[in-house]
């Protein structure tokens, strides 16, 4: 319903505006404007986290390591070479003529500074205990050579390491009392620096001519300016875009990607991308509803989801099956063991078993690109008679009655925004924290034990093992490959080799 009622509302606009959309202006100024859904807070990777945000962020700022999304591969980012010492340590040398984007040098003052901001337990930020906990201490060599310890054997510093931390300037970020108030002026190292910013208006981003470090892992920026707005629905972005207000589009549904493709000024492409939809159970009862307790409650909602169908209500363009919830693209994604194959008499026949012939009530909470995958669940539920119904959320207020705890959810990952090991997903699900809905001991000690395991060939067994036991178990199963769609100006090029899960990144989009 919600995304007939957007197409109804977009025909007179997309009518009018194949006449009246002009030739872009901005194409001369080698501007290129981008709404983006969530309001831009702060340009931070420690306080503004989100997935938009890192849109902006990531184009700012550095990591040590970057990795090469075609090859598949560890490239240089601000480090130029590194070798492991120990299962629990690794050595770094440090790209030498480093700038930050006000001209100031960047050197190992800085990296330590920031090792040392991350680590401080007085520093509260969010995921800190993913993210930074598994670091034992940052060991300073010389001016050029440094070390990362962990406590525990770790296998994925290097993966870890492409995502967090950026690298703060000690010159600005050391000096300020209310360090989350850096992001308003952010200075950094990466292919854009920040010309302006206002949450409320939204950020310009223009390209770094400092930024002399980069390769296929993170290349120079493409476009000399890039205008960040906030445009909360995906109406008024359609409306921007075709009356020549805004020159790229993304995420959207799968109506409104192919009326958009009618337009003679308008290209939309469809990628694949890491991102995929899950749907989660409660079975430890977090939230206080208690039939997810059950496995055969949680096996029969599973029989009850049609995948293919899934897929084609949301987008004609996917076509492949997740065997689990991961990627195949990302390493160590390995399992043996299907999903339950759809069978509305069988989930039937297992609601009854359990005592719940009649069926019962259920909220499924969703936010984001899952609304449309969370709505066709809840009709496919309602077929077996669980009356489902949808509870969208904004980012913040998911991630809010998530931590709370609720029964059912149907949600996205993108592994960290398509980071390349299977750690990120392996500790996002099963590790003990708020994300976690099974809290299954023997589940947690696997995925502690696969980032232990050096050896590529063993930790991709010790991870099968863990994903094959969680489908047995049935505490989650995977929905469907959720593609990148990108709408844009014809006068607009994207450029590949990445695997962001929005479809795009900054410094490799440009005009023609």
């Amino acid at each position: 319903m919600r995304s007939k009622q957007l197409l109804l509302a977009s025909v007179g606009i997309l009518s009018a505006a194949v006449i009246a959309m002009p030739a872009s202006a901005q194409k001369s100024k080698d501007t290129l404007r981008v709404g983006f859904y969530q309001p831009v807070r702060l340009v931070d990777a420690f306080f503004q986290p989100g997935p938009e945000a890192s849109l902006a962020y990531r184009m700012v700022f550095d990591t040590l390591v970057n990795y090469d999304a075609v090859k598949r591969k560890y490239v240089s980012g601000l480090v130029e070479s590194w070798k492991r010492i120990s299962p629990t340590s690794m050595e770094f040398k440090l790209k030498k003529g480093l700038k930050w984007s006000d001209g100031a040098p960047l050197t190992m003052d800085d990296v330590e500074y920031t090792y040392g901001f991350a680590m401080n337990p007085k520093v509260k930020y969010r995921f800190k205990a993913t993210r930074i906990n598994w670091i034992k201490n940052f060991q300073r060599i010389d001016d050029d050579t440094f070390r990362i310890n962990s406590s525990i054997p770790m296998a994925v510093m290097l993966a870890k390491m492409t995502n967090f931390p950026s690298i703060y300037p000690k010159h600005i970020h050391g000096k300020l009392a209310k360090k989350n108030t850096f992001g308003q002026k952010a200075i950094g190292s990466g292919p854009f620096k920040v010309s302006a910013f206002n949450p409320a208006t939204g950020l310009t981003l223009v390209k770094n001519d400092n930024y002399k470090h980069g390769n296929v892992g993170k290349p120079a920026a493409q476009a000399n300016r890039i205008q960040v707005f906030p445009r909360p629905d995906e109406q008024s972005q359609v409306a921007s875009l075709l009356t020549g207000k805004q020159d790229v589009m993304y995420n959207m549904d799968k109506d409104q990607a192919l009326q958009l493709a009618t337009h003679p000024d308008i290209r939309v492409d469809v990628q694949d991308s890491v991102s995929f939809s899950y749907m989660m159970f409660d079975a430890k009862g977090r939230s206080g509803f208690k039939h997810f307790q059950n496995p055969k409650v949680r096996r029969a909602l599973m029989h009850a989801v049609d995948r293919k169908e899934l897929r084609s209500l949301v987008h004609p363009a996917i076509k492949r099956e997740l065997g689990t919830v991961c990627h195949p693209w990302v390493q160590n994604c390995n399992w043996s063991v299907e999903p339950p194959k759809y069978d509305p008499a069988l989930a039937k026949r297992l609601l009854a078993e359990a005592g719940l012939a009649n069926g019962f009530t259920i909220p499924i909470l969703t936010w984001g690109e899952a609304r449309a995958t969370a709505e066709a669940v809840a009709g496919q539920l309602r077929k077996v008679g669980i009356k489902a119904s949808v509870n969208a959320q904004s980012f913040g207020g998911f991630l809010r009655a998530r931590a709370k705890g609720e029964p059912l959810l149907v949600t996205l990952w993108d592994n960290s925004v398509g980071q390349p090991d299977i750690d990120n997903t392996a500790s996002y699900f099963y590790l003990p924290t708020s994300r976690n809905y099974n809290k299954d001991p023997e589940l947690q000690a696997l995925a502690t034990k696969g980032r232990g395991i050096i050896d590529p060939k063993a930790r991709g067994e010790v991870y099968k093992q863990l994903f094959d036991e969680s489908t047995r178990r049935s505490y989650l199963m995977p929905l469907i490959p959720l593609p990148a769609i990108v709408a844009y100006h014809k006068d607009v090029k994207l450029l590949g080799n990445h695997k962001n899960p929005k479809g795009l990144e900054f410094n490799r989009v440009a005009w023609k």
